[in-house]
């Protein structure tokens, strides 16, 4: 672990776009909002052995008058992933349009800076799904320049309560502008004793193109910038599969998807793929089994 830790690295942050920077003002007319898309992900990971998984997509889209709110969730199940939010609403454009807003069944706490710090969401077969955030554990500038963080939560469903993860992921651009085609790929794990390995990339440059990571293992946090993440073949109806490796640091393994898969991905355009995974990995002398989600997703 020593050898590890004295390899690892931090990659440096961006700062905000112009879309953050405008949005985020105290302008209250409409004509001064940027005619935008915002779009917030936040994914709820629990440390249990038969871990709860959360996906929940928030996106606002921004009008000369007019805001569009289109809000939805998720939770995996054995053979399904079950909506648990579905939300199409508009509003008069607020001051801060990048801001997830209480909207149907969902009620949120928020942060001075606008960061969701819990939320409630009223379920159409009874009680509430709630998730609660609590010590942020990293934070990190995204693809467009906004805010995201991985910290400590705990959910409650039902007679369920798990502790775990929150990790959020923001996106922004212009109406105008065209949309990238990079297809960004996130990977959410860990075990029930808090190991966790998480990793981003963004697929604008091919299947080469490295990855961000972020390990805990044994209380020690590592990071680096220049993760190698490979597709592997996978058996047919597979999710996919994957070989991850920090080469010449001795941090290694394999990621597996499993079912079920929530596929609204085209081959070209806007969407998103979100499934279960397994890893088995390698860092230093310590080897783990971890379990967790996946996101491919391009746009908005």
């Amino acid at each position: 672990m020593a050898s590890v830790l004295a390899a690892a690295g931090c990659g440096s942050e961006r700062q905000p776009d112009a879309v953050d920077r405008r949005a985020a003002g105290d302008s209250t007319a409409a004509s001064t909002t940027p005619v935008a898309v915002y779009h917030t992900g936040l994914t709820f990971l629990g440390f249990g052995a038969d871990p709860a998984l959360v996906h929940l997509r928030f996106e606002n889209r921004t009008g000369p008058e007019m805001l569009r709110l289109e809000y939805r969730g998720w939770t995996a199940g054995a053979d399904a992933w079950t909506p648990v939010l579905a939300v199409i609403d508009s509003i008069p454009v607020p001051r801060a349009a990048w801001r997830i807003l209480p909207a149907g069944p969902l009620r949120l706490g928020v942060e001075d800076g606008g960061e969701v710090a819990s939320l409630r969401i009223r379920l159409d077969a009874g009680g509430v799904l709630r998730i609660d955030g609590l010590e942020e554990v990293s934070a990190w500038s995204g693809v467009t320049g906004r805010r995201e963080s991985l910290r400590s939560a705990d959910l409650q469903v039902a007679d369920r309560v798990e502790s775990g993860w929150l990790l959020q992921r923001q996106r922004a651009r212009f109406r105008d502008e065209p949309m990238s085609d990079r297809l960004m790929q996130t990977f959410a794990l860990a075990d029930t004793l808090g190991n966790g390995l998480l990793l981003l990339r963004d697929r604008v440059f091919g299947d080469e193109a490295p990855a961000t990571a972020w390990a805990w293992v044994e209380g020690v946090r590592l990071d680096w910038s220049d993760a190698v993440l490979l597709a592997l073949p996978a058996a047919a109806g597979a999710a996919g599969s994957w070989s991850f490796e920090i080469r010449d640091v001795g941090v290694f393994g394999e990621i597996r998807g499993e079912e079920p898969v929530l596929d609204a991905l085209p081959a070209e355009g806007p969407g998103f793929r979100l499934f279960p995974v397994r890893a088995s990995l390698v860092v230093g002398e310590s080897r783990l089994s971890l379990r967790g989600v996946a996101i491919e997703e391009r746009g908005p």
